[in-house]
């Protein structure tokens, strides 16, 4: 797991809870909007405990891969089905058994 810069990398341990997505590297980056958007829905404190999160896109079936700073902050998402691993080889696992597109028909 690797992220794009030491910042990301600080607040990915140290707080407040947020979300990082891959970039085009395949490093994480603290995405602001994705972050917002769970603080709205979720607020709160939340508890810093990595873990690894994948969300399939209700209309696409595109599935994206997250790390979450906070097993709280992102339980669920309006527009996509959430499913949480403790590391990121299981999400990988998981992430592989979808085929080379990430990208799922069938809700979970």
């Amino acid at each position: 797991m690797g992220f794009c810069n030491a910042f990301d990398e600080h607040l990915s341990t140290a707080g407040p809870a947020a979300i990082f997505l891959r970039d085009h590297e395949g490093l994480y980056r603290f995405d602001a909007s994705w972050t917002r958007d769970a603080w709205q829905r979720n607020p709160g404190p939340h508890p810093l405990e990595t873990v690894f999160v994948l969300v399939r896109d209700h209309d696409t079936g595109f599935v994206a891969r997250l790390l979450v700073s906070s097993p709280t902050l992102l339980p669920t998402h309006p527009r996509g089905d959430v499913k949480a691993f403790g590391s990121e080889e299981d999400a990988n696992a998981f992430l592989a058994t979808l085929g080379a597109l990430a990208v799922s028909a069938e809700a979970w």
